[in-house]
């Protein structure tokens, strides 16, 4: 007897479009997971820049106020006459040198804008100069020679001038510096003025400056 043939199922046809679209999924997934890790990467890094400037802002950066300082001040000139008859007069040229220097611990340079030293004999102003602008190079010192010439007429009016020569042999005065400026580190700019009050004792015998005593106030 004959052998039936009986029919050979065939086989399952390849699924060639869900293949594809997990090929698609799958390419996708690994695009999210790389946008994922270069955006980790990218918020890492500049969270990592803030930080460096904020902590650069606060010590390498950071606006500090400058330092005035009035080394010494002394007479370049004292002509002096005195008359005691019919009254007691007394005639003074006087010319001042008043030597500061500014120390800038900022990391950028502080520009000064015009500097007004004024000298004052009994609360009243006997003399005014003025010292053009200037620029303080980063972590530097900046010197400043200012010279006042004492108004002859200012001084002979003072009711007190007769005495403090004559009897006392030394006048009490004062020179009041003020020195304005700025200063920009990176994006932050800072307006300062020095205010420098010093009180010298003038000895008329020796025609010097006996005592000094400095106060610098710092207005923001």
């Amino acid at each position: 007897m004959a052998e039936t043939d009986h029919a050979r199922p065939l086989a399952p046809a390849r699924d060639h479009s869900t293949s594809d679209d997990e090929e698609a999924l799958q390419s996708k997934q690994r695009r999210r997971r790389r946008i994922k890790v270069c955006g980790c990467v990218t918020a890492g890094f500049l969270l990592l820049l803030v930080i460096v400037i904020v902590i650069l802002a606060f010590t390498v950066f950071k606006v500090k106020d400058p330092k005035v300082t009035t080394n010494n001040i002394t007479l370049t000139n004292l002509d002096l006459i005195i008359n005691q008859f019919p009254t007691p007069q007394v005639k003074l040229n006087m010319s001042m040198l008043v030597d500061m220097s500014i120390k800038n611990p900022n990391a950028a340079s502080f520009k000064l804008g015009n500097t007004t030293t004024t000298v004052y004999y009994h609360d009243v102003a006997v003399a005014e100069a003025r010292t053009p602008p200037g620029i303080a190079k980063a972590r530097r010192t900046f010197g400043m020679n200012v010279t006042v010439d004492v108004m002859a007429d200012r001084l002979a009016s003072s009711p007190d001038l007769v005495a403090d020569v004559v009897r006392k042999g030394e006048m009490t005065m004062n020179t009041y510096s003020v020195i304005p400026g700025r200063v920009k580190v990176l994006f932050v700019k800072k307006h300062v003025e020095v205010r420098m009050n010093c009180t010298v004792i003038v000895k008329i015998s020796s025609r010097a400056i006996q005592d000094m005593i400095c106060e610098r106030k710092v207005k923001l």
